[in-house]
């Protein structure tokens, strides 16, 4: 005679209707910003928008609307550091920020991109 483990018995029952089944475990949903980052914002969006405010854009791309509506990053914004380096601000309006984004060979010859790695940039 085989040996049912207990497991084995509890998963038949359940498959024969005999007890309810499991309820599902309801999972946390993954934050959209992390803590640190949330603090790091903060601090950004003192300093930025008096930074933009009322400033016309500064890339000028084919899609410009002529008025800044946030800041465009030169050298990107993936550390806290580059996050809130004024050196590498510019004034854009938002479909100027989305035309470097979409075409960066254009933003980079134009000075509108700085690559990261990139030490002579470094000021």
């Amino acid at each position: 005679m085989q040996h049912i483990s207990k497991y084995l018995e509890e998963r038949r029952r359940r498959m024969l209707g005999l007890i309810p089944p499991k309820e599902p475990k309801m999972k946390k949903p993954i934050k959209k910003v992390s803590d640190k980052r949330q603090a790091q914002n903060k601090e950004y969006s003192k300093k930025s928008r008096p930074f933009w405010k009322g400033k016309g854009c500064g890339i000028k791309s084919p899609e410009c609307t002529g008025k800044a509506e946030g800041i465009h990053h030169l050298k990107g914004k993936n550390t806290p550091a580059l996050l809130v380096d004024e050196r590498f601000w510019m004034a854009a309006c938002n479909r100027c920020n989305v035309y470097v984004e979409e075409h960066p060979q254009w933003a980079y010859e134009r000075g509108f991109k700085i690559k990261r790695n990139n030490k002579n940039t470094e000021q």
